[in-house]
């Protein structure tokens, strides 16, 4: 890690990256406005303890896919993983073709990460009980 201010003051020691325990998770677009460039000033200053980027509420189905891919490049440039959050759980309502479609975006737009609080099979999905 990087020389930090105010060294002398205790932390918690951390593991480098990727890290299994000690994970810190900022919030994209929804809590805050965040566009490419806010988001290299957070990373620049202090990507060596920010793990994961969560986009919260749906966000990133209302920007445009280059500067969605831009911003996931950019977190992955830091090492920093993206999630779409428990917006699969919306995903969920609008049906199976819905579902596939929305995973295979993901994929698309670069290796986004889904957090679902229930383990789906396709019989399970098929029939809408989750």
């Amino acid at each position: 890690m990087s020389e930090r201010a105010f060294p002398f003051m205790r932390m918690n020691e951390r593991e480098d990256k990727p890290r299994t325990r000690g994970i810190t998770e900022i919030r994209g677009p929804y809590y805050t406005p965040m566009g490419k460039r806010y988001l290299e000033d957070v990373l620049e200053t202090m990507g060596d303890y920010v793990d994961s980027l969560k986009f919260a509420g749906g966000s990133f189905t209302l920007m445009p896919e280059k500067q969605l891919k831009e911003i996931i490049d950019l977190a992955h440039s830091y090492n920093v993983q993206v999630s779409t959050g428990g917006f699969i759980e919306h995903t969920l309502t609008q049906g199976p073709d819905v579902v596939n479609r929305y995973i295979d975006e993901c994929r698309k737009v670069g290796s986004i990460f889904l957090k679902s609080p229930v383990v789906l099979s396709p019989s399970r999905l098929m029939t809408g009980c989750a």
